[in-house]
């Protein structure tokens, strides 16, 4: 039951950055506008001035390190780094900054050796030197005092022949380029990462469930069925029941999902099955409806049970008043079952309304009295559907553990967390309740293929249009009434006719 977390989905991951590539844009947009900002209007103008200087070796030793001849100009090529720590030296600098000091009151060494730089002219025995500041003059004057004192010191360390200085450094009439492309692309090319390893790190630390291979991989469970939430549902469950203008691709969902768990009720002594979920909100209510009303429509006697009798909801989806008396009263002994059965659109299905709120609802549903209705109502249905309260939010379906077959146990895309299914599969299988298997409900599932939404519309449009139109032609709507009402109500249609 334990997720593996060792082993990251790279594809997946690549689609979900993909998902939200508009952060990454948006990311990159704000870096780029940013740098360009901060090179354009924040940064200081640079001056840099430059000199030259050409080093004769004629130290005999350097033929040991790899120097093929003393006068050879790639030993000055490679003894430019042997350069720069020289002319970087405090000995240098301290020196250099004597001779400034006069001019520039402020300077020291720290600020000298950050502005110097040195590169070799065209790959050649012709030393660059550099240095960039605020102010020409001063880069020009700081570039010269080094020119003046470094040889001697390189002379002494390197052992060099003689330095010729080429060209002494003048001020730079403008400012450098600040380069603000450049910095441009740097910030967007900052902000993309950053908004990539935010998504990245978002998507590693989500435990919600995105598609049935987490379910597959992680669990035990069987996936029984796929079906497509709709968006709106929140807003009124009554009108999203199956019925003619359903969604063919829907009906399809709840048939396959009847017909494997009416198979895994085979073999079993009993056919009464909870509809469960982690959590609140998941949709075990509407999917308890649903597959109620699949069952009716395949010609089996369906009993849907709101056994939720501390939140009762079926009363939303199928209109009926939320006072009539259930479940709760049954258990009780103050009236019988079949008083208190309400009648559906469907002529093979019954609701058994949740009933009074009673202060001991886990306590009834493991009583005595419970397993005998349940013994009742199984000799008088097919299924027998309950819907039950979420595992890890009250013990009431741990108390049906065993009076019933089993479980559907659904899982919503987006929404069921990992951990919470962990749990509730934990106390599951502590109580003893048989789960069947997971129905995963979703808005966002891929469907496509042969039986994508276009085939079912395009072939099969037509035949359930007429399925449905045959199927209700003598229906009558009987919400609200007892089960013995809609029958002595179908009784007198039919002598009207």
């Amino acid at each position: 039951m334990n997720r593996k977390t060792a082993n990251i989905d790279l594809v997946k991951l690549l689609f979900y950055i993909l998902k939200h590539v508009w952060l990454v844009i948006l990311c990159a947009a704000i870096g780029a506008g940013f740098m360009y900002w901060r090179t354009a209007y924040r940064m200081r103008d640079t001056y840099t001035a430059s000199g030259t200087m050409y080093v004769y070796n004629a130290n005999p030793n350097m033929v040991n390190y790899g120097y093929t001849n003393t006068s050879d100009l790639s030993s000055a090529v490679k003894l430019l780094d042997t350069y720069t720590v020289v002319v970087k030296s405090n000995k240098v600098l301290d020196v250099v900054v004597e001779r400034l000091l006069p001019d520039y009151p402020n300077i020291t060494v720290g600020a000298i050796a950050g502005s110097l730089s040195m590169g070799s002219v065209s790959d050649t025995g012709v030393t660059r030197v550099r240095c960039t500041t605020d102010d020409p003059q001063k880069s020009a004057d700081i570039c010269n005092a080094v020119l003046d004192v470094a040889p001697n010191e390189i002379i002494r360390v390197v052992g060099a022949g003689n330095i010729e200085i080429i060209d002494y450094a003048t001020p730079p009439r403008s400012p450098d380029g600040r380069g603000t492309t450049r910095q441009a692309m740097t910030g967007a090319l900052a902000g993309a990462v950053v908004a990539a390893g935010i998504l990245t790190l978002i998507f590693l630390l989500n435990q919600k469930v995105d598609d049935t291979k987490e379910l597959t991989d992680n669990y035990k469970l069987p996936v029984l069925a796929t079906i497509k939430r709709d968006k709106e549902e929140n807003e009124d469950p009554g009108k999203f029941m199956l019925n003619e203008n359903s969604p063919m691709d829907v009906i399809e969902s709840y048939a396959k999902l009847r017909m494997n768990l009416l198979y895994t009720l085979v073999d079993k002594d009993k056919h009464t099955v909870i509809v469960t979920s982690a959590i609140s909100g998941e949709g075990k209510s509407t999917i308890a409806a649903n597959l109620a009303i699949s069952v009716a429509m395949s010609g089996k006697r369906v009993l849907l049970v709101d056994a939720d009798m501390r939140r009762a909801c079926q009363h939303d989806v199928f209109h009926y008043d939320d006072k009539y008396k259930g479940l709760s009263d049954v258990l009780v002994g103050s009236c019988a079952w079949r008083d208190v059965v309400l009648s559906s659109n469907q002529t093979t299905m019954n609701i058994l309304p949740a009933g009074s709120l009673p202060p001991n609802p886990a306590e009834l549903l493991d009583s005595p009295a419970m397993h005998t209705l349940l013994t009742e109502l199984e000799a008088a249905y097919d299924l027998v559907l309950l819907d039950v309260p979420p595992i890890n939010i009250v013990a009431d379906p741990l108390a049906l553990s065993a009076w019933v077959a089993g479980g559907l146990f659904v899982v919503r895309q987006g929404y069921s967390d990992h951990r919470d299914i962990r749990r509730a599969l934990n106390q599951a299988e502590m109580t003893g309740l048989n789960l069947l298997g997971f129905v995963f409900y979703g808005e966002n599932l891929r469907q496509g293929g042969y039986y994508s939404r276009r085939y079912y519309y395009g072939k099969y449009g037509k035949y359930y249009g007429n399925y449905y139109k045959r199927y209700d032609s003598n229906r009558y709507d009987t919400r609200g009434k007892t089960s013995r009402e809609s029958m002595d109500d179908q009784e007198k249609g039919k002598k009207e006719k």
